[in-house]
């Protein structure tokens, strides 16, 4: 009688019952690993302020410009409240009817005509802006002589009234200065006073300079004649870029003559 063979059961038999004994035997010795913590993405995120955060490194970002300097050029007719200079600063002071502003900004405080000035009297080294009330006042202002008035008022003369001598010469002499033509009848407005004429006093710092739009009107004057522009007239065009090209050739040969003659 045949019997079954026992060998592949018991073969099975020691392989799980090993397995089981070295599994039980690694799970003793083995070391629980650590537990790392579970990071989590907060929604509050701390950025320090540093200076390298952006841009180059220790150096500032180019951003635009401030705005600085003059606003106003000499002699140009300002009102209260315009802005005369920006300045990071005081490289100018307020004069004359000019205040300073809290960023050292200069802002007139009165109509006027603006002027860039030195005053001895004040400073010896200081440089002022000052606002002249009317066009051929001089700052700084002459020592001894009275205030301008800024009640925006003009000097007439009250009809019918009997004025001595001495008093209507002075009077004349005070609207002679201030530019104002005597009339008779009600008192005229500013807008129809006519402008006076700039008298330039020579003082020492004193920047003297007209308007843009002044200057814009010099090629307009009957003395300033150009030529009308001819498109297509290549002739023309050939004879202006040749004398463009002699006086070049001229001033190249003195710079020429000029560097030999250091040379010898």
């Amino acid at each position: 009688m045949l019997q079954p063979s026992l060998r592949a059961p018991l073969r099975r038999l020691v392989t799980c019952t090993c397995s089981s004994s070295l599994e039980s035997t690694f799970s003793r010795m083995r070391i629980s690993p650590v537990r790392q913590p579970s990071v989590t993405p907060s929604k509050i995120t701390v950025r320090h302020a540093t200076h390298k955060s952006e841009g180059r490194a220790n150096k500032a970002k180019q951003g635009a410009g401030k705005r600085l300097g003059s606003k106003k050029t000499g002699g140009q007719y300002v009102i209260p409240g315009n802005i005369l200079y920006r300045q990071r600063g005081t490289l100018w002071f307020p004069g004359e009817n000019v205040g300073m502003g809290r960023d050292h900004t200069l802002f007139a405080t009165a109509p006027g005509y603006v002027r860039y000035y030195r005053d001895p009297a004040r400073h010896k080294d200081r440089k002022f802006i000052g606002v002249a009330l009317q066009e051929n006042h001089p700052l700084p202002p002459l020592a001894g002589v009275a205030r301008k008035r800024r009640l925006g008022m003009y000097a007439q003369r009250m009809p019918g009234a009997e004025v001595e001598t001495e008093d209507a010469l002075s009077v004349l002499a005070t609207e002679a200065e201030d530019g104002i033509e005597t009339s008779e009848g009600l008192p005229t407005k500013p807008s129809q006073v006519a402008p006076a004429r700039m008298v330039e006093v020579p003082q020492p710092g004193v920047v003297v300079r007209r308007a843009n739009w002044q200057i814009g009107k010099v090629a307009e004057l009957p003395k300033n004649q150009v030529s009308p522009f001819v498109p297509g007239d290549r002739f023309l065009a050939w004879r202006k870029r040749a004398a463009r090209a002699k006086v070049s050739a001229e001033r190249r040969g003195l710079k020429n003559a000029r560097k030999n003659k250091g040379k010898k």
